[in-house]
């Protein structure tokens, strides 16, 4: 007990010994305490608005991801060159031509009856997909056979 009295009789004299504390500490912290807040509020407000720029960001650079679009243009820009080329007799291409357009035939019906049952994007967009490769490969072959005609 001696002890505790020894160190309370030495806490109190050296608190009685410290210097006043300024007349705004009070206000001082208050100030402090509030502009943390701030701050954090700020930062979780940035943070926020990067990660919804970031998100816009992506989506626009990607339009692949809206459905259907960018295949459905790029088939339908294959067609219009595919119609601007002259018809061919080679029968190679006859081949070639035949089958290409009969996966057409398929992967139309097949995108009709999506359409026609409502189907959503991740259905849509595999199938104009196909559409636009096999258009691609039409489009090729017709190529390579009209460049020997011409030569």
């Amino acid at each position: 007990m001696v002890t505790q009295e020894l160190n309370f009789n030495e806490l109190s004299r050296r608190l009685q010994a410290a210097p006043e504390p300024s007349p705004d500490l009070w206000s001082r912290i208050a100030h402090a305490h509030v502009a943390r807040r701030q701050r954090r509020v700020r930062i979780r407000l940035a943070a926020t608005l990067a990660f919804m720029l970031a998100g816009s960001a992506f989506f626009l650079a990607a339009p692949h991801l809206v459905p259907g679009t960018d295949w459905q243009a790029r088939a339908q820009a294959l067609e219009l060159e595919l119609r601007a080329l002259p018809a061919s007799d080679d029968a190679a291409e006859g081949a070639v031509a035949r089958e290409t357009e009969s996966g057409l035939g398929r992967i139309d019906r097949a995108l009709q009856a999506a359409y026609d049952r409502g189907a959503r994007a991740n259905e849509l967009v595999p199938l104009w997909k196909q559409r636009s490769e096999l258009l691609s490969t039409l489009l090729a072959v017709r190529q390579q056979s009209a460049a020997v005609i011409r030569i």
